[in-house]
């Protein structure tokens, strides 16, 4: 009776609606591919998208907080790789983060750590488990020498107390930290230099692959495309 018709009826506005933003998706994620795929700057963003591309299937990636968690979320490119993600969330969620990463690359196929400089840094001794870790994990160090993501925050605008009190940059030689801890190091150049690192992976050991960036350019970028890529979207 009335009650089915109203049901049809509801049914054709929740489809027209999940329409509307599935349009609205494949038109964002045309301007991503494209504006992404003509950076050749070491833009943070990018890491995560070339990731989604180029690690091999079903390879197990640990995602830190901060920007890495962010970055994946905007700039991942679907597809049917079977990417296993792993994450730390919570209010201690940049707590054990190379641990973690560890724990899940241990006697598994060979991972991938996405991080940036400070969490890395929270967590350097969990490198001493390197004598007892078998298997590969690669660690792509996003360093920007602080905090991304307080860049994204109206605080960004206040110095001081912004790059002492909120961005807190280490200056840190992550070539000499990790010879310390007997893990190899390379510094990324160019986004081929990457791509090429990232499959096939090694099968045992672990690696940082430096990549470094800047982040008052880069949290400017995402300021200044982010909302333009949605904002131009006609749903």
């Amino acid at each position: 009776g009335d009650g089915e018709m109203g049901r049809e009826g509801e049914g054709e506005i929740t489809n027209s609606y999940l329409q509307m933003w599935l349009n609205g998706e494949t038109q964002v994620r045309e301007r991503v591919d494209k504006t992404l795929a003509e950076k050749t700057e070491l833009f943070e963003g990018k890491v995560a998208w070339l990731l989604s591309q180029f690690l091999p299937p079903q390879t197990p990636l640990f995602i830190a907080n901060s920007m890495p968690v962010r970055d994946v979320e905007f700039f991942w490119k679907p597809n049917n790789l079977e990417i296993k993600p792993f994450f730390n969330r919570g209010a201690n969620g940049i707590d054990g983060t190379l641990s973690t990463a560890l724990g899940v690359a241990h006697r598994q196929q060979s991972s991938v750590m996405l991080t940036g400089d400070l969490a890395l840094l929270h967590d350097t001794n969990g490198f001493l488990a390197r004598n007892k870790f078998i298997g590969h994990l690669t660690i792509i160090l996003i360093n920007n020498n602080g905090g991304g993501i307080f860049e994204m925050l109206p605080i960004s605008e206040f110095e001081p107390p912004f790059e002492e009190l909120f961005a807190t940059p280490q200056n840190i030689d992550f070539e000499q930290l990790c010879k310390t801890y007997g893990v190899k190091h390379e510094l990324i150049t160019s986004w081929d230099d990457l791509c090429n690192k990232l499959n096939p992976l090694p099968n045992k050991g672990i690696r940082v692959l430096e990549i470094p960036t800047n982040r008052k350019t880069d949290a400017e970028w995402r300021k200044d495309n982010l909302g333009k890529m949605a904002s131009e979207v006609l749903i």
